[in-house]
Formats: structure tokens, sequence, C-alpha cells
């Protein structure tokens, strides 16, 4: 399971938060196109998971939520004539083409502030990754993070990023993409137009090294290895207009007057190899920052629209209006009735529900939301 439940009161507690939230949110549960091709799956708060599940209508799959109570509810990216069968029997039909883009994945310098290690056999906290854990002993290590307000920023960053290469170079209308908060630290981009649909994992693993930059080179710029090893340089009659050309020649802060401001450059770092090098390294950070695992699965389960993640009790929420989203906020639809909580971290201070709460390792009284948001990070537990 995603979570480590600390007890059966947090886990009971859990399902009784998530179960309300259906019964009061089934509107925000999303119909899927083509909802009887689709593959769905479940994680149980107990049982794990259970995948191969096939709904006729959106009202059986609410039948299900409220029936169930899941901690976490899939839909696949896939479209088959048989999504009950055995994956290999399925007859995949196509895929919509999905990017993940996480806050673990952008290597933000803020994270080190709001991480917090956990044991991952009994939930105690730890002060770091090294040594065993002081109550049980275990050596494995539990790592949570709660994203600050800079992670957002970053992750809206990326998204425009990759947003304005779909539509600028791979010519997909802003209507053919709807963004997606997760309900934790990410943001899913789907691409709904039927030219990506049939794209199998090669061509969407090439897809992806494109975005990332993967395998970008001096060439790109119009700079060879010539005769002898000297350096060739021969700019484009067009420049520097679209693509990687575009956006590492921005980066270089060049354009096609610029021959000798590259030839020194390249001479001071050394050559065309270390030129190479450095182009690698700058298409590396300027690149998208997606998850190509996410990207290249064909086959893959995604959290499905409206419902809630486990990992933090937030909606996925598709967002109308990237810059507006607050994903604390906006995302955040459990009850607002206080519980008494025990917080295991010492200064805890985070924004949830429009309101900013501060908790020391202690009792605390919480509302709902705020109380299930820690207890599904094990930063918390029920009294």
């Amino acid at each position: 399971m995603s979570n480590l439940w600390n007890s059966t009161s947090d886990l009971s507690f859990v399902r009784n938060a998530f179960r309300e939230y259906y019964f009061k949110h089934n509107d925000l549960v999303e119909t899927p196109s083509r909802i009887n091709e689709r593959e769905f799956g479940l994680m149980t708060f107990q049982t794990g998971m259970t995948r191969h599940l096939s709904f006729n209508n959106i009202r059986e799959v609410y039948a299900t939520l409220i029936r169930n109570t899941p901690s976490d509810f899939y839909c696949s990216n896939a479209y088959y004539n048989f999504p009950t069968n055995s994956m290999q029997d399925k007859g995949w039909k196509g895929a919509d083409l999905i990017f993940d883009i996480d806050a673990k994945d952008l290597g933000l310098s803020c994270e080190v502030t709001h991480r917090y290690h956990l044991c991952a056999n009994c939930g105690e906290m730890k002060d770091s990754t090294d040594g065993p854990c002081p109550r049980c002993k275990n050596l494995t290590v539990r790592v949570e993070s709660i994203p600050c307000s800079n992670c957002f920023i970053s992750l809206r960053n990326e998204v425009k990023k990759l947003i304005t290469i779909l539509t600028d170079e791979f010519g997909l209308g802003n209507e053919n993409i709807s963004v997606y908060f997760s309900g934790n630290s990410g943001f899913h981009l789907y691409i709904y137009d039927a030219c990506f649909h049939h794209l199998d994992s090669r061509a969407r693993s090439d897809l992806v090294g494109y975005i990332l930059g993967n395998g970008i080179g001096p060439e790109v710029i119009g700079v060879r290895k010539g005769a002898n090893n000297k350096v060739s340089i021969k700019f484009s009659k067009i420049g520097f207009r679209y693509g990687w050309s575009m956006r590492l020649a921005r980066k270089l802060r060049i354009d096609q007057s610029s021959l000798s401001k590259l030839t020194n450059l390249i001479n001071k770092l050394g050559g065309y190899e270390e030129f190479g090098k450095y182009i690698r390294e700058y298409a590396k950070e300027i690149g998208i920052k997606i998850d190509p695992q996410v990207t290249i699965d064909i086959h893959r389960i995604f959290r499905h629209g409206g419902t809630l993640n486990s990992k933090s009790g937030l909606s996925k929420l598709r967002c109308v209006d990237l810059n507006k989203f607050d994903p604390l906020n906006d995302a955040c639809l459990l009850s607002d009735t206080e519980v008494q909580v025990y917080v295991k971290p010492s200064n805890l201070k985070f924004k949830l529900g429009g309101h900013t709460f501060t908790a020391s390792h202690r009792k605390e009284k919480l509302p709902t939301y705020a109380a299930v948001y820690l207890i599904c990070k094990g930063l918390a537990t029920t009294i």
C-alpha cells in the first residue's frame, strides 16, 4: 500500500472521511471518454490493489466509490476491446498521451526544509535516513514531503514550458490539452488529440527523449567535428527560430551574427568534445522535467479525475486556469469538522484549505482535512 497506517483507528478515520467525500462530491468524479473500453483499478485501505475492472457508465463508478471506499481509484490511459482480460488478451486499441511532472523530479532546494523521515516499519519519526529506528531498530526509511508554495510555483512553470513545446513544436491546440493537479505534489497533462493515440511505447519514448533533451548535441546549433578534429560551424539559413536550436541559442545568447563569439567559446572550453558536454548539460538543465516512464507506458492506470489521493487526502482536479488554481486550497474538499490528533514532528508548519497551521509534537485540534493530510503522510495519528 502507498500509505503506512499507524493504527486501525487511523485507517478507519481516513476511510470514513473519504466515504463522506464521495457522498458529497460525486459530481466531481469525471466520466472518461469511451468508459466501457477502459480498465479501472482500485487500491483498498487493507487488501491492496485490484485491477482489470470495467464499468459501463459513471453510475457504476459512483456506486463502487461509495460502497468500497477505496484509498485510491484509477483509470487506464488505454482503450481495450476486452478491458477485464489479462494484459496480453485485452486487445489494445490505443491510449491517451499523458505526462507527469512531480516536485520530487525538479531538484528544488526548498525540499530539504519540508522533508521528513519516518521508519517504514513502525512510523516513528527519525532525524535522518541514517541509523536504525529509535523504537523498533528497523533500518528502512520512508521519506515524506509537504510541498510548499515555491514547489507549486516551480511546477506551474514546468507545466507551462511543456505546454509551449506541445503547442509550438507539435502543433497541438490548447483545446486538446488538459492539466490536472495530481492530488499530492504534481500535475498530469492529458493529450486528447487522436493523432497520438496509436503511438506505441517506442514512439512515445522518442517523444519523451526530445522533451527531456536527451541526445541533444552541438549539431543542433550547427557545430560539427570536421577533418583533423577541427570544428566546423555552419548556421542554418532560417536561424534559430524554433525547437532545441532556439532554446540553446537563447541560453548561449547567440544569433546568426555570433560566429566569432561561438568559436571563442568552443576554444575556451577546449574544443568540440568539451563543448559537446557543455551543450548536453545545458539541454539537461532546460529540458522539461517529466517522468519518462509514465508517458512511455501504454498500459498504465492513472488516478481518476475527481477522486482522492491517499498520499494527502486531496482531490485530483482539472485546472481550468492554471495560474489561479491553488492546489492546497482548491483541492482540499474534506470536512472541516475538528478532530484531535497527535502530531509527530516538532515545529511543523503547513498551509492547507486557506489556513496556516502550526503544530509541534503534541496533541492538536485540527480540521478533518488537515488531520487526514498529516495522517496520510504518516506525520500524525488519531487519539
